[in-house]
Protein backbone atom coordinates (compact mmCIF):
# COMPACT_ATOMS: atom_id res chain seq x y z
CA UNK A 1 0.00 0.00 0.00
CA UNK A 2 1.28 3.44 -1.27
CA UNK A 3 0.34 5.15 2.48
CA UNK A 4 -0.10 8.74 2.45
CA UNK A 5 0.49 9.50 -1.16
CA UNK A 6 -0.80 12.53 -2.90
CA UNK A 7 -3.66 12.30 -5.94
CA UNK A 8 -1.41 13.79 -8.53
CA UNK A 9 1.88 10.97 -7.63
CA UNK A 10 -0.27 8.30 -7.51
CA UNK A 11 -2.58 8.89 -10.87
CA UNK A 12 1.22 9.89 -12.45
CA UNK A 13 2.13 6.27 -11.11
CA UNK A 14 -0.71 4.41 -12.52
CA UNK A 15 -0.70 6.28 -15.66
CA UNK A 16 3.04 5.03 -16.30
CA UNK A 17 1.65 1.49 -14.91
CA UNK A 18 -0.60 1.32 -17.71
CA UNK A 19 1.40 2.52 -20.14
CA UNK A 20 3.38 -0.30 -19.86
CA UNK A 21 0.48 -3.05 -20.08
CA UNK A 22 -1.94 -1.51 -21.80
CA UNK A 23 -1.56 -1.42 -25.56
CA UNK A 24 -4.88 0.28 -27.16
CA UNK A 25 -4.14 4.11 -27.14
CA UNK A 26 -7.64 4.92 -27.36
CA UNK A 27 -8.81 3.34 -23.88
CA UNK A 28 -5.49 4.47 -22.63
CA UNK A 29 -5.55 8.38 -23.76
CA UNK A 30 -9.89 7.94 -21.88
CA UNK A 31 -8.02 6.67 -18.38
CA UNK A 32 -5.75 9.79 -18.98
CA UNK A 33 -8.64 12.25 -18.96
CA UNK A 34 -9.76 10.76 -16.14
CA UNK A 35 -6.81 10.77 -13.98
CA UNK A 36 -6.13 14.51 -15.23
CA UNK A 37 -9.67 15.48 -13.96
CA UNK A 38 -9.39 13.77 -10.53
CA UNK A 39 -5.77 15.14 -9.89
CA UNK A 40 -7.34 18.83 -10.46
CA UNK A 41 -10.04 17.80 -8.37
CA UNK A 42 -7.93 16.42 -5.36
CA UNK A 43 -5.95 19.26 -5.27
CA UNK A 44 -2.82 18.71 -3.08
CA UNK A 45 -4.95 15.76 -1.28
CA UNK A 46 -3.85 12.76 -0.41
CA UNK A 47 -5.16 9.95 -2.31
CA UNK A 48 -8.22 8.03 -0.31
CA UNK A 49 -11.10 5.85 -1.82
CA UNK A 50 -13.49 8.18 -0.35
CA UNK A 51 -11.93 11.14 -1.90
CA UNK A 52 -12.51 9.56 -5.71
CA UNK A 53 -16.18 8.40 -4.62
CA UNK A 54 -16.49 11.99 -3.87
CA UNK A 55 -15.09 12.79 -7.58
CA UNK A 56 -16.98 10.16 -8.94
CA UNK A 57 -20.30 11.66 -7.71
CA UNK A 58 -19.67 14.96 -8.70
CA UNK A 59 -18.94 14.06 -11.92
CA UNK A 60 -21.82 12.34 -12.69
CA UNK A 61 -24.22 14.50 -10.88
CA UNK A 62 -22.77 17.69 -13.25
CA UNK A 63 -23.66 14.82 -15.63
CA UNK A 64 -27.04 14.61 -14.54
CA UNK A 65 -27.03 12.51 -11.60
CA UNK A 66 -26.47 8.65 -10.48
CA UNK A 67 -27.61 5.68 -12.44
CA UNK A 68 -29.40 3.22 -9.74
CA UNK A 69 -29.36 0.28 -12.58
CA UNK A 70 -26.73 -1.86 -14.17
CA UNK A 71 -27.27 0.07 -17.27
CA UNK A 72 -24.12 2.86 -17.42
CA UNK A 73 -22.93 5.04 -20.95
CA UNK A 74 -19.22 3.90 -22.19
CA UNK A 75 -18.02 6.92 -20.38
CA UNK A 76 -19.25 6.26 -17.24
CA UNK A 77 -18.00 2.71 -17.29
CA UNK A 78 -14.32 4.09 -17.98
CA UNK A 79 -14.75 6.61 -14.59
CA UNK A 80 -15.48 3.38 -12.59
CA UNK A 81 -12.92 1.21 -13.84
CA UNK A 82 -10.45 4.12 -13.53
CA UNK A 83 -11.26 4.66 -10.06
CA UNK A 84 -11.07 0.84 -9.03
CA UNK A 85 -7.64 0.47 -11.16
CA UNK A 86 -6.50 3.60 -8.51
CA UNK A 87 -7.77 1.90 -5.84
CA UNK A 88 -6.49 -1.62 -6.62
CA UNK A 89 -3.05 -0.04 -7.51
CA UNK A 90 -2.74 2.14 -4.16
CA UNK A 91 -4.02 -0.96 -1.71
CA UNK A 92 -1.76 -3.65 -3.95
CA UNK A 93 0.55 -2.49 -6.51
CA UNK A 94 -1.40 -4.19 -9.09
CA UNK A 95 -3.58 -3.48 -12.40
CA UNK A 96 -6.31 -6.24 -12.39
CA UNK A 97 -7.73 -6.69 -15.72
CA UNK A 98 -9.99 -8.74 -17.21
CA UNK A 99 -8.91 -11.69 -14.52
CA UNK A 100 -5.44 -10.90 -14.59
CA UNK A 101 -3.18 -9.32 -12.07
CA UNK A 102 -0.49 -7.34 -14.32
CA UNK A 103 2.19 -7.34 -11.66
CA UNK A 104 2.75 -8.99 -8.31
CA UNK A 105 0.49 -8.07 -5.02
CA UNK A 106 2.21 -6.78 -2.38
CA UNK A 107 -0.74 -6.96 0.02
CA UNK A 108 -1.15 -3.90 2.13
CA UNK A 109 1.21 -3.83 5.19
CA UNK A 110 -0.44 -5.10 8.12
CA UNK A 111 -2.35 -7.79 6.22
CA UNK A 112 0.70 -8.38 4.69
CA UNK A 113 2.20 -11.14 6.90
CA UNK A 114 -1.52 -12.71 7.74
CA UNK A 115 -2.86 -12.64 3.85
CA UNK A 116 0.88 -14.99 2.81
CA UNK A 117 0.77 -17.21 5.33
CA UNK A 118 -2.74 -17.99 4.29
CA UNK A 119 -1.75 -19.02 0.70
CA UNK A 120 1.39 -20.60 2.13
CA UNK A 121 -0.64 -22.54 4.29
CA UNK A 122 -3.40 -23.39 1.46
CA UNK A 123 -0.55 -23.96 -1.28
CA UNK A 124 1.04 -26.90 1.12
CA UNK A 125 -2.44 -28.25 1.38
CA UNK A 126 -1.90 -28.83 -2.51
CA UNK A 127 -4.65 -26.91 -3.64
CA UNK A 128 -4.90 -26.15 -7.51
CA UNK A 129 -3.91 -23.35 -8.59
CA UNK A 130 -6.83 -21.94 -9.99
CA UNK A 131 -8.32 -22.31 -6.52
CA UNK A 132 -5.40 -20.01 -5.12
CA UNK A 133 -6.06 -17.33 -7.87
CA UNK A 134 -9.68 -17.44 -7.33
CA UNK A 135 -8.92 -16.90 -3.74
CA UNK A 136 -6.53 -14.50 -4.24
CA UNK A 137 -9.67 -12.53 -6.45
CA UNK A 138 -11.81 -13.11 -3.47
CA UNK A 139 -9.78 -11.78 -0.76
CA UNK A 140 -7.91 -8.51 -3.08
CA UNK A 141 -12.01 -8.21 -3.11
CA UNK A 142 -12.32 -8.00 0.69
CA UNK A 143 -9.38 -6.01 1.14
CA UNK A 144 -10.27 -3.56 -1.20
CA UNK A 145 -13.82 -3.44 0.47
CA UNK A 146 -12.29 -2.97 3.71
CA UNK A 147 -9.94 0.00 2.69
CA UNK A 148 -13.24 1.75 1.44
CA UNK A 149 -14.34 1.99 5.05
CA UNK A 150 -11.23 2.90 6.19
CA UNK A 151 -10.34 -0.49 7.76
CA UNK A 152 -6.63 -1.45 7.56
CA UNK A 153 -5.76 -4.25 10.53
CA UNK A 154 -7.13 -7.19 10.47
CA UNK A 155 -8.40 -6.75 14.39
CA UNK A 156 -10.30 -4.28 13.25
CA UNK A 157 -12.98 -6.25 11.15
CA UNK A 158 -16.51 -6.53 12.48
CA UNK A 159 -19.34 -8.66 12.25
CA UNK A 160 -21.10 -6.04 10.78
CA UNK A 161 -17.82 -5.14 8.31
CA UNK A 162 -18.16 -9.11 7.47
CA UNK A 163 -21.99 -9.03 6.65
CA UNK A 164 -22.01 -5.84 4.51
CA UNK A 165 -19.47 -7.52 2.21
CA UNK A 166 -21.29 -10.44 1.74
CA UNK A 167 -24.04 -8.21 0.81
CA UNK A 168 -21.76 -7.55 -2.43
CA UNK A 169 -22.57 -11.26 -3.44
CA UNK A 170 -26.34 -10.38 -4.48
CA UNK A 171 -26.99 -11.46 -7.44
CA UNK A 172 -24.04 -14.56 -7.82
CA UNK A 173 -24.93 -18.29 -8.62
CA UNK A 174 -25.68 -20.13 -5.48
CA UNK A 175 -22.47 -22.22 -6.30
CA UNK A 176 -20.53 -18.81 -6.60
CA UNK A 177 -21.49 -17.33 -3.60
CA UNK A 178 -20.66 -20.67 -2.21
CA UNK A 179 -17.23 -20.32 -3.70
CA UNK A 180 -16.77 -16.94 -2.25
CA UNK A 181 -17.97 -17.80 1.14
CA UNK A 182 -15.69 -21.22 1.59
CA UNK A 183 -12.65 -19.09 0.83
CA UNK A 184 -13.78 -16.06 3.39
CA UNK A 185 -14.58 -19.22 5.56
CA UNK A 186 -10.75 -20.72 5.38
CA UNK A 187 -9.14 -16.97 5.41
CA UNK A 188 -10.84 -16.03 8.61
CA UNK A 189 -10.28 -19.55 10.45
CA UNK A 190 -6.29 -18.80 9.79
CA UNK A 191 -6.90 -15.24 10.78
CA UNK A 192 -8.46 -16.52 13.89
CA UNK A 193 -6.38 -19.50 14.72
CA UNK A 194 -3.18 -17.23 14.17
CA UNK A 195 -4.47 -14.57 16.80
CA UNK A 196 -4.48 -12.43 14.02
CA UNK A 197 -8.64 -11.60 14.97
CA UNK A 198 -10.28 -11.85 18.24
CA UNK A 199 -13.93 -12.66 17.07
CA UNK A 200 -14.25 -16.15 14.80
CA UNK A 201 -15.80 -14.34 11.81
CA UNK A 202 -15.93 -17.73 10.10
CA UNK A 203 -18.14 -19.00 12.66
CA UNK A 204 -20.54 -16.00 11.85
CA UNK A 205 -20.68 -16.71 8.03
CA UNK A 206 -23.69 -18.00 6.71
CA UNK A 207 -23.93 -21.46 4.70
CA UNK A 208 -25.04 -21.02 1.29
CA UNK A 209 -27.13 -23.61 0.08
CA UNK A 210 -27.01 -25.23 -3.35
CA UNK A 211 -29.14 -28.17 -2.80
CA UNK A 212 -31.78 -28.60 -5.79
CA UNK A 213 -31.43 -26.46 -8.91
CA UNK A 214 -32.99 -22.39 -9.48
CA UNK A 215 -33.80 -24.27 -12.73
CA UNK A 216 -33.66 -27.70 -15.16
CA UNK A 217 -29.98 -27.60 -16.73
CA UNK A 218 -30.16 -26.54 -20.66
CA UNK A 219 -29.41 -29.49 -22.90
CA UNK A 220 -29.52 -29.24 -26.32
CA UNK A 221 -30.55 -31.61 -29.13
CA UNK A 222 -28.05 -33.03 -31.80
CA UNK A 223 -29.69 -30.49 -34.62
CA UNK A 224 -29.07 -27.80 -32.05
CA UNK A 225 -25.57 -28.64 -31.94
CA UNK A 226 -25.26 -29.34 -35.27
CA UNK A 227 -26.81 -25.21 -36.02
CA UNK A 228 -24.38 -23.90 -33.68
CA UNK A 229 -21.37 -25.40 -35.22
CA UNK A 230 -22.60 -24.83 -39.24
CA UNK A 231 -22.77 -21.05 -38.12
CA UNK A 232 -19.59 -20.54 -36.49
CA UNK A 233 -17.79 -17.74 -38.07
CA UNK A 234 -14.51 -19.19 -39.89
CA UNK A 235 -12.98 -16.44 -41.87
CA UNK A 236 -11.07 -14.60 -39.12
CA UNK A 237 -8.61 -15.91 -36.56
CA UNK A 238 -10.59 -15.27 -33.88
CA UNK A 239 -13.55 -16.72 -35.71
CA UNK A 240 -11.31 -19.96 -36.30
CA UNK A 241 -10.14 -20.14 -32.72
CA UNK A 242 -13.91 -20.20 -31.51
CA UNK A 243 -14.91 -23.12 -34.12
CA UNK A 244 -11.76 -25.00 -33.05
CA UNK A 245 -13.17 -24.47 -29.42
CA UNK A 246 -16.50 -24.84 -30.01
CA UNK A 247 -15.64 -28.46 -31.69
CA UNK A 248 -13.48 -29.45 -28.92
CA UNK A 249 -16.28 -28.91 -26.18
CA UNK A 250 -19.32 -29.99 -28.59
CA UNK A 251 -17.48 -33.60 -29.49
CA UNK A 252 -15.03 -34.42 -27.13
CA UNK A 253 -16.71 -32.88 -23.84
CA UNK A 254 -13.58 -31.34 -22.87
CA UNK A 255 -14.30 -28.54 -19.99
CA UNK A 256 -13.49 -25.06 -21.25
CA UNK A 257 -10.68 -25.61 -18.63
CA UNK A 258 -9.19 -28.15 -20.37
CA UNK A 259 -9.47 -26.10 -23.67
CA UNK A 260 -7.78 -22.99 -22.44
CA UNK A 261 -5.08 -24.94 -21.12
CA UNK A 262 -4.24 -27.32 -23.93
CA UNK A 263 -0.93 -27.23 -24.92
CA UNK A 264 0.78 -27.92 -28.33
CA UNK A 265 2.54 -30.95 -26.68
CA UNK A 266 -0.99 -32.47 -25.53
CA UNK A 267 -1.46 -33.32 -29.18
CA UNK A 268 0.03 -36.32 -30.83
CA UNK A 269 -1.00 -35.59 -34.77
CA UNK A 270 0.63 -39.19 -35.63
CA UNK A 271 -1.67 -41.42 -33.14
CA UNK A 272 -4.82 -38.82 -33.60
CA UNK A 273 -5.21 -38.47 -29.81
CA UNK A 274 -5.28 -35.54 -27.41
CA UNK A 275 -3.75 -36.30 -23.55
CA UNK A 276 -4.13 -34.02 -21.05
CA UNK A 277 -3.64 -33.81 -17.25
CA UNK A 278 -7.73 -32.23 -16.37
CA UNK A 279 -7.85 -28.83 -15.08
CA UNK A 280 -10.21 -29.89 -12.50
CA UNK A 281 -9.35 -33.45 -10.99
CA UNK A 282 -5.60 -33.39 -11.52
CA UNK A 283 -5.84 -36.82 -13.50
CA UNK A 284 -5.06 -38.06 -17.02
CA UNK A 285 -7.11 -38.01 -19.72
CA UNK A 286 -6.33 -39.58 -23.55
CA UNK A 287 -9.04 -38.92 -25.55
CA UNK A 288 -8.88 -39.45 -29.55
CA UNK A 289 -8.99 -36.41 -32.20
CA UNK A 290 -11.78 -36.31 -34.97
CA UNK A 291 -10.83 -36.00 -38.17
CA UNK A 292 -12.95 -32.85 -38.17
CA UNK A 293 -11.99 -31.45 -35.26
CA UNK A 294 -8.04 -32.08 -36.21
CA UNK A 295 -8.74 -30.01 -38.89
CA UNK A 296 -10.30 -27.56 -37.28
CA UNK A 297 -7.46 -27.13 -34.81
CA UNK A 298 -4.46 -27.12 -37.70
CA UNK A 299 -6.72 -24.26 -39.52
CA UNK A 300 -6.33 -22.40 -36.76
CA UNK A 301 -3.04 -22.86 -35.72
CA UNK A 302 -2.07 -22.50 -39.41
CA UNK A 303 -4.12 -19.56 -40.18
CA UNK A 304 -5.44 -18.02 -37.11
CA UNK A 305 -2.87 -17.77 -34.16
CA UNK A 306 -0.68 -15.16 -33.95
CA UNK A 307 3.22 -15.65 -33.14
CA UNK A 308 3.83 -16.24 -29.96
CA UNK A 309 6.05 -18.18 -27.46
CA UNK A 310 3.33 -19.44 -25.58
CA UNK A 311 3.16 -22.95 -25.53
CA UNK A 312 -0.78 -23.18 -25.17
CA UNK A 313 -2.84 -23.82 -28.35
CA UNK A 314 -5.34 -20.71 -27.58
CA UNK A 315 -3.91 -17.27 -27.36
CA UNK A 316 -4.80 -14.09 -26.99
CA UNK A 317 -5.69 -11.58 -30.07
CA UNK A 318 -3.99 -9.15 -28.89
CA UNK A 319 -0.56 -8.02 -27.82
CA UNK A 320 1.57 -10.12 -26.15
CA UNK A 321 -0.52 -12.83 -27.34
CA UNK A 322 -0.33 -15.06 -24.47
CA UNK A 323 -1.98 -17.61 -22.83
CA UNK A 324 -5.59 -16.73 -21.08
CA UNK A 325 -6.01 -16.36 -17.32
CA UNK A 326 -6.36 -19.90 -16.11
CA UNK A 327 -9.11 -18.27 -13.96
CA UNK A 328 -10.63 -16.77 -17.35
CA UNK A 329 -14.14 -18.52 -18.32
CA UNK A 330 -14.09 -17.21 -21.92
CA UNK A 331 -17.76 -15.90 -21.89
CA UNK A 332 -16.63 -13.87 -24.28
CA UNK A 333 -16.24 -16.50 -27.04
CA UNK A 334 -18.71 -18.08 -26.24
CA UNK A 335 -21.57 -15.22 -26.47
CA UNK A 336 -20.10 -14.23 -30.54
CA UNK A 337 -20.43 -18.19 -31.26
CA UNK A 338 -24.25 -18.12 -29.68
CA UNK A 339 -25.26 -14.63 -31.48
CA UNK A 340 -23.89 -16.03 -34.53
CA UNK A 341 -25.95 -18.94 -34.48
CA UNK A 342 -28.95 -16.70 -33.74
CA UNK A 343 -28.95 -18.16 -29.86
CA UNK A 344 -27.93 -15.57 -28.11
CA UNK A 345 -27.60 -16.20 -24.41
CA UNK A 346 -30.10 -14.75 -21.44
CA UNK A 347 -29.09 -13.32 -18.08
CA UNK A 348 -29.61 -15.49 -15.09
CA UNK A 349 -28.98 -18.85 -17.39
CA UNK A 350 -27.20 -21.82 -16.93
CA UNK A 351 -26.06 -21.52 -20.44
CA UNK A 352 -22.54 -21.71 -21.21
CA UNK A 353 -19.15 -23.55 -22.22
CA UNK A 354 -20.30 -26.82 -19.74
CA UNK A 355 -23.61 -26.92 -21.74
CA UNK A 356 -21.67 -28.63 -24.99
CA UNK A 357 -20.79 -31.21 -21.79
CA UNK A 358 -23.75 -31.48 -20.13
CA UNK A 359 -25.62 -32.00 -23.95
CA UNK A 360 -22.88 -34.55 -25.50
CA UNK A 361 -23.49 -36.81 -22.00
CA UNK A 362 -27.59 -36.69 -22.66
CA UNK A 363 -27.19 -37.50 -26.41
CA UNK A 364 -25.03 -40.11 -25.58
CA UNK A 365 -27.30 -41.54 -23.07
CA UNK A 366 -30.50 -41.40 -25.32
CA UNK A 367 -28.48 -43.39 -27.85
CA UNK A 368 -27.92 -46.58 -25.38
CA UNK A 369 -24.22 -45.38 -24.36
CA UNK A 370 -23.23 -46.68 -20.89
CA UNK A 371 -22.96 -44.24 -18.05
CA UNK A 372 -19.32 -46.08 -17.37
CA UNK A 373 -18.63 -45.55 -21.36
CA UNK A 374 -20.01 -41.81 -21.13
CA UNK A 375 -17.61 -41.17 -17.74
CA UNK A 376 -15.02 -42.51 -19.34
CA UNK A 377 -15.13 -40.28 -22.58
CA UNK A 378 -15.59 -37.09 -19.90
CA UNK A 379 -13.39 -38.60 -17.98
CA UNK A 380 -15.14 -38.26 -14.55
CA UNK A 381 -13.75 -39.62 -11.57
CA UNK A 382 -16.84 -41.12 -10.05
CA UNK A 383 -19.20 -42.77 -12.66
CA UNK A 384 -22.03 -43.50 -10.16
CA UNK A 385 -22.08 -39.61 -9.42
CA UNK A 386 -21.79 -38.52 -12.87
CA UNK A 387 -24.54 -41.21 -13.92
CA UNK A 388 -26.82 -39.50 -11.23
CA UNK A 389 -26.27 -36.07 -12.74
CA UNK A 390 -26.77 -37.35 -16.28
CA UNK A 391 -29.49 -39.51 -15.86
CA UNK A 392 -31.82 -37.16 -15.18
CA UNK A 393 -31.34 -35.01 -17.83
CA UNK A 394 -32.07 -37.69 -20.15
CA UNK A 395 -35.93 -36.83 -20.53
CA UNK A 396 -37.23 -39.37 -23.55
CA UNK A 397 -35.50 -42.68 -21.23
CA UNK A 398 -36.81 -41.19 -17.95
CA UNK A 399 -40.41 -41.37 -19.58
CA UNK A 400 -39.98 -44.43 -20.24
CA UNK A 401 -39.67 -45.15 -16.29
CA UNK A 402 -43.18 -43.38 -15.75
CA UNK A 403 -45.43 -45.62 -13.54
CA UNK A 404 -48.99 -45.84 -14.94
CA UNK A 405 -50.97 -44.27 -11.52
CA UNK A 406 -54.04 -46.43 -10.76
CA UNK A 407 -57.33 -44.26 -11.31
CA UNK A 408 -59.98 -44.83 -8.89
CA UNK A 409 -62.98 -43.39 -8.61
CA UNK A 410 -63.46 -41.02 -5.35
CA UNK A 411 -66.54 -41.40 -3.03
CA UNK A 412 -67.06 -39.15 -0.15
CA UNK A 413 -68.58 -41.64 2.64
CA UNK A 414 -71.55 -39.29 4.37
CA UNK A 415 -70.44 -39.79 8.02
Amino acid sequence: MQNDISVAALCLNLEQKLMEVWNNELTLERYRKVLAEFTVFAGNSSYSQSLGADFLIARFTERGGLVSTDEHSRKEETYFRCMRMLAEYHNFGIIHRRNDFFGEIVWPGPFRQCTEGFFEAVIKEGLSYGYVTRSRMIIHDLLLFLDARDIHTPDKISVRDNDEFIKSFYGLSPKGIETKLCTLRRYYRHLYLQGYIRVPLAERLPKASIQGRMAFPTVWGQDEIKKIEDSAERISPAGKRSYAMVLLAARLGLRIGDIRNLKLHDIDWTKKQISIIRHKTQKALLLPLPEEVGWAVIDYLKNGRPVTESPNVFVRHRPPYDAFSVTSSLNHIFSSVMVNAGLPPEKNTDVGWHTFRRSLATNLLQNNVGINVISEILGHSDPDTAGKYYVQLDLENLKKCALEMEVMDYVRKDS
